[in-house]
């Protein structure tokens, strides 16, 4: 086999972009910019690799003619892998795109989730590979450490041009999104999360769990309370971001009113449709429930009659439609990583 230990660095390049990709998807602290940057250099570093798995593969080819349906699946692999490739660098190089409604950020992810998938697997069906001569020495590491040091000097020398020709892309966020330039921004939702609208006369929000008075509000009854307002900045994870200024009811007033206990240790924001996050109480008593965005109430698409302003939590973390606040005395480690309807 020509160059085994390209096999194995594929591995390591492919599982540092799962890592961080999902990590960095999550994050919208600044202080993870690294995160993201890494999922660059692995990426670029991972196009260096190519050049010699493509002589992997051409040695395969040209020792067994056949197309068998393992040789069709890892054809269908590699066609993914450029894909998600491509969609990764003409977003990052062309700007906001946006096919049939969604991103080319969103295409890259959804095609990367399959692939991870796919990847497991025929890493699995191969795993004879580390048992070959010249896979696992020296040369793994060696061959490893130099795509990663040309991907360091591709992605380099990509963000020199970037700035050069002033591209679109030079005004991304750390996270990759782009500005969106008006007050009216984008309505999205996660995967399937979009109630129908809803009835203001039956409509609660209430608090409950580890509190000392459980409390139910109805929507007047929040306009009575104290409210402020908070410019902050929203990120999606579908590629764009816009700094809006909000106004509600801070969600310490919700807690001190409620009276939270002193083993309580995270606080759970649900929906009216039963999509929720779970945050530590120390960070969740920053939070605002909105009411209003751009000095006008929330529209049903953005949220009404509260939504969750979460900074710097990603977008899919400010819950929309919220009706309920729980009180928890376990942590808030305790739910999926990423929503899961």
């Amino acid at each position: 086999m020509i160059f085994p230990w390209a096999n194995l660095s594929l591995i390591i390049f492919l599982a540092t972009l799962i890592i961080t990709g999902f990590f960095g998807l999550k994050s919208g602290f600044g202080g993870n910019a690294w995160l993201l940057w890494l999922h660059g250099v692995a990426a670029y570093g991972l196009i260096v690799l190519m050049f010699w798995k493509a002589w992997v593969i051409m040695d395969a080819w040209r020792r067994k003619k056949r197309w068998t349906r393992q040789r069709i699946s890892f054809a269908v692999m590699l066609l993914m892998l450029l894909g998600v490739l491509a969609l990764g660098l003409m977003w990052t190089f062309q700007g906001p795109i946006y096919w049939y409604g969604f991103s080319l950020v969103s295409l890259h992810i959804y095609l990367a989730v399959p692939l991870m998938i796919l990847i497991v697997w025929h890493g699995w069906r191969m795993k004879f590979i580390f048992k070959v001569e010249g896979a696992a020495d020296r040369r793994l590491f060696l061959g490893t450490a130099g795509s990663a040091i040309l991907g360091l000097g591709l992605g380099a020398a990509a963000s020199r041009v970037q700035k050069k020709v002033n591209l679109a892309s030079v005004q991304q966020r750390f996270t990759g999104s782009y500005l969106w330039p008006s007050s009216k921004f984008p309505v999205t939702s996660w995967i399937f999360d979009y109630p129908p609208p809803i009835n203001i006369d039956e409509w609660r929000l209430t608090i409950s769990g580890a509190v000392d008075h459980p409390l139910s509000w109805r929507y007047a009854d929040l306009h009575d309370l104290p409210s402020i307002s908070q410019d902050a900045l929203l990120d999606c994870t579908s590629g764009w971001y816009t700094e809006q200024k909000w106004r509600g009811v801070p969600l310490q007033a919700i807690l001190e009113a409620a009276g939270v206990q002193e083993d309580a240790r995270s606080v759970t924001v649900r929906a009216v449709s039963g999509y929720q996050r779970r945050f530590k109480l120390e960070e969740a008593a920053g939070f605002l429930l909105a009411l209003e965005v751009a000095d006008a109430p929330l529209s049903h698409g953005h949220g009404f009659p509260v939504r969750l302003v979460a900074p710097p939590r990603r977008g899919f973390e400010w819950v929309k439609w919220v009706s309920h606040i729980e009180v928890n005395k376990t942590s808030a480690f305790w739910q999926s990583p990423l929503p899961l309807r």
